[in-house]
């Protein structure tokens, strides 16, 4: 009778590989940070990039509108430039004149100022309360002094003081800085303008150019290019319909209240609302300012209070959601999150560039398999609605 025995294998049994979704998040993780790295390190080129690209979005609209009245699109975008700059320049002008007049008159507001702080001193000074406890903390934090001073070893001196002599730099030094930092700004302006007309006259071919580097699926590639651009451009339409139905109220009202220099406020108030959470709040603080130093009463400030907070009310509930509406189509946590994930790599520029590039992102996602995760994170509609990249198509 054959009794079956079994063989032992002394050899290891091979070691079991990685998961294939383990590896694909350390790639992503990795590819992720280098991708900040970059957008950190070579911010210098890329804002001016990133710039020109929201302005050529911004005028595209106007181009397309006259090349259906069949002009030729160099034509077409010389027009565009040309009124832009022109509004612009005309701005700058205003804005310089109504400058001007404020530095004259604000000396002679010197007075009201220095009453109206008199008039403050005593709501700012603290209370019987307030003030006692500041002396005790005072003395507490005296006798905590000294008692260590008390444990110091004998010999023990207070380490002295080196006095470090500041050279004081000439006016012609400065005056050469302040020309050099001038002409880096002007520079870089004329750069994002250049870039923009290239990017404006040449969208056709920028955009093969693109598809060809991208590669992969060419025709759903197109169709995501093209509704990022569509998107974007509608939001930056919106919202410049938006900060002018905004501003232009604003300068009326603060002409009618007699707060000078009105439509500089205005002006400056439409243009600060492109940055968000920031901008507004930038915007309010000038034109109170200055009734507070004008008015010899209180009448002036309490209007002008009045009016922004009744324009705020208006715009933010009534006027940005019939504006907007599902233009942007990114959730107001994500915009909120990349306002600060892009406020901290380029700064104020950042916060412009922020809801944009997000649309952008979002729109991507949308289209493409391997940046699907962005349309489920970022995109207004609900989870469950979230169409994956194979069976999604156009609206």
């Amino acid at each position: 009778m054959n009794i079956p025995h079994t063989v032992i294998s002394t050899t290891p049994a091979p070691a079991q590989p990685v998961m294939p979704g383990v590896q694909r998040f350390v790639l992503c993780g990795v590819a992720l940070a280098l991708g900040i790295l970059g957008l950190h390190f070579g911010k210098a080129l890329l804002i001016p990039l990133a710039l020109a690209a929201l302005l050529a979005f911004a005028l595209d609209p106007a181009v397309n509108w006259l090349q259906r009245r069949r002009l030729p699109r160099c034509l077409a975008v010389g027009m565009v430039m040309t009124l832009a700059m022109a509004g612009l320049l005309g701005a700058a002008a205003v804005a310089t004149v109504q400058v001007g007049e404020l530095g004259q008159e604000l000396p002679t507001h010197r007075q009201n100022i220095q009453k109206k702080l008199r008039e403050l001193r005593p709501a700012l000074t603290p209370s019987g309360t307030t003030r006692e406890v500041t002396r005790l903390m005072d003395m507490v934090a005296r006798e905590v002094e000294t008692t260590t001073r008390a444990f110091e070893p004998p010999g023990t001196a207070a380490p002295k003081v080196q006095q470090v002599a500041v050279e004081t730099r000439s006016g012609s030094a400065r005056t050469i800085d302040l020309v050099m930092t001038v002409g880096v700004q002007l520079a870089t302006v004329a750069f994002v303008l250049i870039l923009a007309v290239i990017m404006l006259l040449q969208r056709a071919e920028l955009r093969d150019r693109l598809l060809r580097l991208l590669g992969g699926d060419t025709p759903r590639m197109a169709e995501a290019l093209t509704e990022s651009g569509r998107r974007v451009s509608r939001y930056l339409t919106a919202q410049l319909m938006v900060n002018l139905g905004y501003g232009v109220p604003m300068a009326l009202g603060l002409w009618c209240i007699g707060v000078p220099g009105a439509w500089l406020w205005g002006g400056l108030a439409t243009l600060l609302r492109f940055v968000p959470y920031l901008g507004p709040a930038l915007g309010a603080v000038f034109p109170l300012v200055l009734a507070f130093a004008v008015d010899p009463g209180w009448s002036m400030v309490l209007w002008t209070l009045g009016l922004i907070a009744t324009l705020e009310l208006v715009s933010n509930n009534v006027v940005e959601p019939l504006a907007y509406g599902g233009s942007t189509g990114v959730s107001p946590l994500a915009v909120l999150l990349s306002a600060a994930f892009w406020a901290l790599l380029w700064g104020p520029v950042g916060l412009v560039l922020a809801t944009p590039l997000t649309v952008c992102l979002v729109v991507m996602g949308r289209h493409l398999a391997p940046l699907r995760f962005l349309d489920v994170l970022f995109s207004s509609a609900p989870p469950r609605q979230a169409v994956s990249a194979a069976s999604y198509t156009p609206r």
